[in-house]
């Protein structure tokens, strides 16, 4: 069975990068077609509503009816798991999707640089730009505007639910994480699936990292990914 793997950078993340061109030369191999693109970080209204319409209009334009499997980095995982549990988008999408593969999984990521923000004032000033410490970036920083932080607030996944239903027929998600991930905690992960429901024909799984950080992209991490990537397709089988 053929398949597009469609690979969702994470944030301030470009491709090519070295999880993009592993999977790429994964795909080429196993004669799956292999779709990426990079985010709009550029424009001053962006935010996760702009980085989650591009993604649906990616996949309507750029993978027609063939079978998915979305492989999101970060902010990536979170925009893949909008795709299955956002209401406005189609069934026939949701359907399409055989398998998520969710690496070192954001989940509202945006929420929680808002509250990291000090000043109650600050949290509330659109024009306000938050200078984030980062390790990933030559800077040393980010510079995280508060607006961006306030027009995410409507693409939250619904955490504080008891049950977070999936709609999609046999849907398998793995979510890898690093145990030693500081940007995003492995724990609100498990959080997450422990609420996530899926249909009978469907599975979830957490594969946790002893020692991998949030980037997942050492030797050792990409293997394990070409792995889960292997697991998704002989469970969908």
């Amino acid at each position: 069975m053929s398949f597009v793997i469609v690979f969702i950078p994470g944030y301030q993340s470009v491709v090519p990068s070295r999880k993009s061109i592993f999977l790429q030369t994964w795909c080429h191999e196993h004669r799956h077609r292999f779709v990426t693109f990079n985010h709009d970080f550029v424009s001053p209204n962006a935010s996760v509503g702009t980085w989650f319409h591009h993604l649906l209009s990616i996949l309507d334009h750029e993978t027609s009816t063939d079978k998915l499997i979305l492989i999101g980095s970060s902010l990536g995982a979170w925009l893949a798991l909008l795709v299955l549990l956002r209401k406005e988008v189609d069934t026939s999408l949701k359907s399409r999707i055989h398998g998520i593969l969710a690496l070192g999984t954001s989940i509202n990521g945006t929420e929680k640089w808002l509250n990291e923000i000090e000043s109650n004032i600050h949290r509330s000033d659109r024009t306000y730009i938050y200078r984030r410490p980062s390790s990933y970036s030559s800077t040393g920083y980010y510079d995280i505007p508060v607006s961006m932080l306030l027009d995410s607030k409507q693409y939250l996944l619904p955490v504080e639910c008891d049950t977070i239903q999936i709609e999609s027929i046999n849907c398998i998600l793995i979510f890898m994480h690093g145990m030693h991930d500081v940007d995003a905690s492995y724990q609100r992960v498990i959080d997450l699936v422990s609420r996530l429901q899926i249909n009978r024909q469907g599975a979830i799984e957490i594969r946790l990292i002893h020692d991998g950080d949030h980037r997942l992209s050492r030797d050792e991490d990409l293997l394990k990914i070409q792995h889960c990537l292997n697991d998704i397709i002989n469970m969908t089988r």
